[in-house]
C-alpha cells in the first residue's frame, strides 16, 4: 500500500507542483498587497496632511475629469487615514464583465486636502493586479464552458439559468486545487507513523545524513506542518471558484438562508458591484439593491459628503466605500436606488457590514451584516477571511506566509529527492505496480481508498470527471502493455546510507 500510495503521491505532485509554486507566489503578493501598494504607488496613496480637506464632491468632480465623459462612476473611497489619498473608481463603457471576464475599474487618486489629482490606474495592471490574476489562472478570462447548475435543480425561481458560464483558466485551478487535497492526504499517510518505518524520524531533521535522506526529512516536517493550513486554504478557495462555489453558495442559501430583510429592492444585486480591489463579502454578493422613497414630488439626491458623514457616524471601518444609487425604470415607472456602503475588504467577519441609505433623506433603509447570514454562510466567511489573513490578524498572516513559503521548500526538496534517488542515466520515475505487489495490497487498504476518492470525487464533480479519465487511461496503458515488459523496480533500502530497509514510499 506504500509503494502505490507513493506513486500517487509523486505523480499527482509533479502535476501540482508547477500550480503549487504560482499560487504561494502570488499568495504572498496578495497577502501584503497593502504594504506593497503603498510602496510601489506611494504618489497615488500618501499625501501630505493640510490643515483642511476639500468637500468631497469636488473631489469626484475633479477626478471625473481626468476619464473619459462615457466611463460610469462605480464607487468613492474616502481616506482611511490622515495621509491617504481619497480614490474613485470608474467603469470603461466598453469593459467587460461577468462571465466574460474579471471587471477592470480605472482607479483615479485625489489629495483630499489640496483637491489635486495625483494620478490614475487599471486596477488589474500592477505587481497586485497581475499576482490576483495569476493567483486565480486569469479566472473567466478566456474561453468557456456551460457547466450544469446545482443552484437551478434546487431552486430555478432563484436560479433560472440551468447552466453557469465558466472560465477554463477557472475550472482548471478548481481542478488542481482538489487533487492538491488528494497530494496532502497521501503525503501525511506517507509520513504517518508505522512500525515497519521505526527508523524513520517524524518531526526532526538527520541534518548530518546528507543527500536524500536529509531532503527527504525536510521534506516530510515542512509538509506535515502546513497541511492543515494547505487543506484550510483549498477547502476555503473553492467557495469561490466560479463553478464549485456558486453551487455551494446554491446549496448554503437552501440548507441556512439568510434573514430577509422587508424592504422594496430594485432589480441590481450588490454583486453586480464585486470588483478586484472592491470585493463584495461572499455572503453578501446575492443581495439585492434597496429602493429609496422620494415621497412626492423627487427631491435632491444627497451628497457624497453627506454619506460620507452618515458613514462615519455610523462606526463603519475605515476604508470603505460609497456606491451611488442607480435608477431604473419598471413599467414606465421610475425606481431609485439606494447610497450603498460597504466596508473595506478583505475582512474580519466582524467587519462584515452593508449599509443601504436612502439617496434622498440618508435614512436607513438596511444594516446588513454577517449576523442577518444563514450558518452556513458565516461559516464559508470565515474560511475566507482566514483564508485572506485578516480574521484573526497578524496571527493569520503569519500562519498564511509559513504555509505559502512551506509550499515553496517542499516543491524544491521533493525535486531534490528525485534527483538524487533516480539511478544514472534514467529519469527515475515511478513505473506501475507489478501483479505481485497488486496482489499484496490490504483488500480493507483498498475499500477504504476507493470510498475516499468516489466522497472526493462526488463532493467535487469536476475532480471525479478527471478521476474517471486517469483510471480510463491507465486502464488502456495497462491492457496494451507487453507481459515482457520490465516492471517498476521494488522497494529499496535507504541507499546504504546506515538505516533499516523500508520502502520507497517512506522516504518519498
Amino acid at each position: 500500500m506504500l509503494r502505490r500510495i507513493w506513486r500517487l503521491h509523486f505523480w499527482v505532485g509533479l502535476f501540482a507542483a508547477p500550480v503549487l509554486v504560482v499560487l504561494a507566489c502570488t499568495g504572498l503578493v496578495i497577502l501584503y498587497s497593502q504594504p506593497l501598494d503603498a510602496a510601489l504607488n506611494r504618489h497615488l496613496f500618501v499625501v501630505e496632511q493640510g490643515p483642511a480637506t476639500v468637500p468631497l464632491d469636488q473631489q469626484v468632480t475633479t477626478a471625473k475629469q481626468h476619464v473619459g465623459s462615457d466611463f460610469s462612476l462605480e464607487a468613492v473611497t474616502p481616506p482611511d487615514n490622515a495621509a491617504g489619498s481619497t480614490r474613485v473608481d470608474f467603469l470603461a463603457p466598453d469593459a467587460p464583465g461577468y462571465p466574460q471576464a474579471e471587471t477592470n475599474v480605472v482607479q483615479v487618486f485625489v489629495n483630499p486636502y489640496t483637491g489635486a489629482y495625483l494620478g490614475q490606474r487599471d486596477q488589474l495592471s500592477g505587481l497586485v493586479g497581475w499576482a490576483n490574476q495569476l493567483h486565480r489562472m486569469f479566472g473567466n478570462d478566456g474561453p468557456h464552458v456551460q457547466l450544469p447548475s446545482l443552484g437551478h435543480l434546487i431552486n430555478p425561481s432563484a436560479y433560472p439559468d440551468a447552466t453557469i458560464p465558466v472560465g477554463v483558466g477557472n475550472l482548471w485551478i478548481e481542478l488542481t486545487a482538489t487533487w492538491i487535497l488528494v497530494l496532502l492526504a497521501s503525503g501525511i499517510y506517507l509520513w504517518w507513523p508505522r512500525a515497519i518505518e521505526a527508523a524513520k524520524p517524524l518531526l526532526k531533521v538527520r541534518w548530518g545524513k546528507g543527500g536524500r535522506i536529509r531532503w527527504r526529512d525536510i521534506h516530510a516536517l515542512t509538509g506535515v506542518v502546513v497541511a492543515v493550513i494547505l487543506i484550510g486554504y483549498i477547502v476555503s478557495g473553492m467557495t469561490w471558484t466560479r463553478y464549485w462555489g456558486e453551487n455551494w453558495r446554491a446549496v448554503a442559501a437552501t440548507v441556512t438562508p439568510s434573514a430577509e430583510i422587508d424592504a422594496a429592492s430594485t432589480a441590481a444585486k450588490l454583486g453586480d458591484y464585486d470588483r478586484l480591489g472592491r470585493r463584495i463579502a461572499w455572503a453578501a454578493t446575492d443581495d439585492p439593491i434597496y429602493a429609496s422613497q422620494p415621497g412626492g414630488a423627487v427631491a435632491a439626491r444627497l451628497s457624497y459628503a453627506d454619506i460620507d458623514k452618515i458613514a462615519k457616524d455610523e462606526h463603519m471601518v475605515p476604508g470603505y466605500s460609497i456606491i451611488p444609487p442607480s435608477d431604473s425604470t419598471v413599467d414606465g415607472k421610475t425606481v431609485y436606488g439606494s447610497y450603498t456602503v460597504v466596508n473595506r475588504w478583505p475582512q474580519r467577519v466582524s467587519e462584515q457590514r452593508t449599509l443601504y441609505l436612502d439617496q434622498f433623506t440618508g435614512a436607513t433603509i438596511a444594516n446588513a451584516t454577517a449576523a442577518q447570514d444563514g450558518a452556513l454562510s458565516r461559516l464559508t466567511s470565515f474560511g475566507i477571511a482566514m483564508h485572506m489573513g485578516n480574521q484573526l490578524g497578524w496571527l493569520t498572516r503569519i500562519s498564511a506566509t509559513v504555509a505559502c513559503l512551506g509550499v515553496l521548500v517542499s516543491v524544491l526538496t521533493g525535486l531534490l529527492m528525485w534527483w538524487k534517488r533516480r539511478p544514472k542515466g534514467s529519469t527515475g520515475l515511478p513505473g506501475p505496480a507489478s501483479a505481485a505487489t497488486r496482489a499484496d495490497t490490504p483488500r480493507g487498504a483498498l475499500i477504504a481508498v476507493t470510498v475516499t476518492a468516489v466522497a472526493l470525487g462526488v463532493l467535487y464533480p469536476v475532480f471525479g470527471v478527471s478521476l474517471l479519465i486517469v483510471l480510463v487511461v491507465e486502464g488502456i496503458i495497462a491492457t496494451r502493455r507487453g507481459p515482457s515488459e520490465p516492471q517498476a523496480a521494488p522497494p529499496d533500502a535507504e541507499e546504504g546510507e546506515g538505516d533499516q530497509v523500508v520502502p520507497v514510499g517512506a522516504q518519498q
